[in-house]
């Protein structure tokens, strides 16, 4: 009987009604198709017999954002349209889930497929919060290449509510004006995708890039300037549900940059005994904090 990843009599098959949706069942189980008639959508129950175990599948419905989201009609936008049904490859009858990135979704069927105009007929919409206790600011050195989309998408993910890209004297990216408006927008498209992958029901902003310096106006109940060689450890510094983390580039700050966020009231916290990549900090300490205010 064939074998896989170490459980006896474990093949890879593939489930009834789902062609391409391959999973891990039994050789032999008994499975046990579960109609659930809203919207269409299938689930269903595997009995592990050999190991008394069970598992659950069920689809996960593709999530659009939709800010002028209303019971009945709704018309998407261009972008989203095309997103639904050229990537995604929805077509007419399928169940989706609209969000407005402002904490409602509703679920939805998509009555009219089109790549630039589709329209989905939507339920009443829904207040669900899937978001952090905190409200968390990030303030992100400009990293070079594909980082800061790394960035973006993780910090929004692990539940941030800002972030705020910033100059700084040893930031090797350098925007002008023009770049920097069109890297936000292109950031803030990260964001929103990112939000419909999680279950988010509100997006994180991405701010316009600034100096270092203004960025400091932004000082929260709870205000961390990350440096490896502070006194102060993340598992045993202060935390409120106000949060500003500030997360230097890839040469670190420069002494006058901390010398000015400590005027500003921010605090150096380190994040272990070891150095971590600019890019890498934010996802550390966003989940760090996560577990601090137990959401995992």
């Amino acid at each position: 009987m064939a074998t896989q990843n170490g459980l006896p009599g474990v093949v890879c098959c593939q489930l009834p009604g789902h062609p391409l949706w391959r999973r891990m069942c039994p050789a032999r189980p008994a499975i046990l198709p579960t109609y659930t008639y809203r919207y269409l959508e299938v689930s269903y129950r595997i009995s592990f017999e050999t190991l008394n175990l069970r598992v659950y599948d069920v689809p996960m419905l593709p999530r659009i954002l939709h800010p002028k989201l209303s019971p009945g009609h709704n018309q998407l936008s261009e972008e989203a349209s095309h997103h639904l049904v050229r990537v995604l490859r929805a077509t007419e009858g399928d169940a989706v889930v609209l969000f407005n990135g402002q904490g409602q979704e509703a679920r939805a069927v998509l009555s009219q497929a089109h790549p630039k105009e589709s329209i989905c007929q939507a339920e009443t919409p829904e207040s669900v919060n899937r978001e952090s206790p905190a409200r968390i600011t990030v303030i992100q050195a400009l990293c070079l290449g594909d980082k800061m989309d790394w960035v973006v998408q993780k910090a929004c993910e692990l539940g941030a509510s800002r972030l705020m890209p910033v100059r700084t004297s040893r930031s090797q990216l350098k925007l002008d004006a023009d770049r920097a408006s069109k890297r936000q927008a292109h950031w803030q498209r990260i964001a929103n995708a990112a939000a419909a992958q999680c279950g988010r029901n509100q997006v994180m902003t991405v701010l316009p890039v600034t100096s270092f310096e203004a960025a400091l106006s932004v000082v929260s109940t709870t205000a961390w300037l990350l440096d490896p060689f502070a006194n102060q450890s993340l598992s045993t510094a202060p935390l409120t549900q106000d949060i500003t983390l500030a997360i230097g580039p890839e040469a670190g700050w420069s002494d006058e940059e901390e010398a000015l966020a400590k005027q500003a009231g921010f605090q150096g916290v380190r994040c272990g005994p070891r150095i971590l990549r600019t890019e890498t900090a934010a996802a550390a300490v966003l989940t760090a904090i996560a577990v601090r205010l137990g959401e995992f």
